[in-house]
């Protein structure tokens, strides 16, 4: 005999929409991160459209400036000390004994900090990667919320040509210090890690904020149309010529050293240019 019983359909289990929630940049920011710091997650951030997106990059740039802060307190530190107690430039000591007494203590303290918090980057990285990995925009332990805290503040009408004028000042300022600077102490340093900053940090930052203003976030209704591609592309193919110049018609110890130079050369033309033709387009 039949049974009068009739079984529902059981609904189908609807379980985390991960594909549609997460993303590839999302997830790999934190592992770009690990050796480019700010400047990868920093690009990352100011290049993201999707939410997850955004705020794995946020959480990875908050740790990262984190990290820069701690940096530059400790080399910055090291350095002042060095040139006060004559080992630096100057070869004068003038710290006081007591002062310099209490330095000679934090700064290895600082020093220590310094490298298990870089130790301690590769693995909060890969964490915040497996986190991501599985929908979640992991928060780093003990950074705090510097983008969400500040961000607003820095969101202000022309900021992107602010950017490319601050390059446009820097790097003959950073350059002169490599090839004319002392080479002794604090000052070889401090030029040294310019240098360091204007290539990871400010030359790709700059290239961002043409994208940005020339192309993503630019009016419709403006006048200039910038071909932002050939701001940043007419540097890098200048750069090539100037490698292949290099290693075949001169004897340089360096070539890919040459076609550095050659190309923060050229992109400080291609940032010159950009700023006058947006300029003069603004006041028209």
């Amino acid at each position: 005999m039949p049974s009068d019983c009739t079984h529902e359909p059981t609904p189908a289990t609807q379980g985390p929409k991960l594909l549609e929630e997460r993303t590839i940049g999302g997830i790999l920011v934190h592992f770009v991160a690990i050796p480019t710091g700010v400047a990868g997650a920093g690009i990352v951030y100011l290049l993201a459209t999707n939410e997850f997106t955004k705020r794995n990059a946020r959480n990875a740039l908050d740790w990262h400036l984190t990290v820069l802060a701690l940096t530059v307190v400790t080399f910055g530190s090291l350095f002042t000390y060095a040139e006060f107690t004559g080992q630096g430039v100057t070869d004068v000591a003038t710290l006081p004994s007591p002062v310099s007494t209490i330095a000679s203590v934090v700064i290895p303290t600082l020093l220590t900090l310094w490298f298990l918090v870089t130790f301690w980057t590769f693995f909060v990285g890969l964490i915040a990667m497996g986190k991501a990995t599985f929908g979640t925009a992991w928060r780093y332990p003990l950074s705090p919320a510097l983008v969400d805290r500040y961000g607003s503040e820095l969101d202000f009408p022309s900021k992107w040509p602010f950017v490319i004028f601050v390059y446009v000042v820097l790097l003959p300022l950073v350059i002169w210090g490599v090839f004319f600077g002392s080479t002794d102490g604090a000052a070889f340093f401090l030029s040294a890690f310019g240098l360091l900053g204007l290539i990871m940090l400010l030359t790709p930052l700059t290239a961002v904020a043409m994208y940005l203003h020339g192309e993503r976030d630019q009016s419709r209704n403006t006048d200039w149309k910038p071909h932002v591609a050939a701001f940043v592309g007419t540097p890098i193919l200048i750069a090539a010529a100037g490698y292949v110049i290099s290693r075949v018609f001169t004897e340089s110890m360096y070539p890919p050293g040459d076609a550095m130079y050659v190309f923060l050369a050229a992109f400080w033309v291609s940032s010159i240019v950009y700023l006058v033709r947006w300029w003069m387009t603004a006041s028209n």
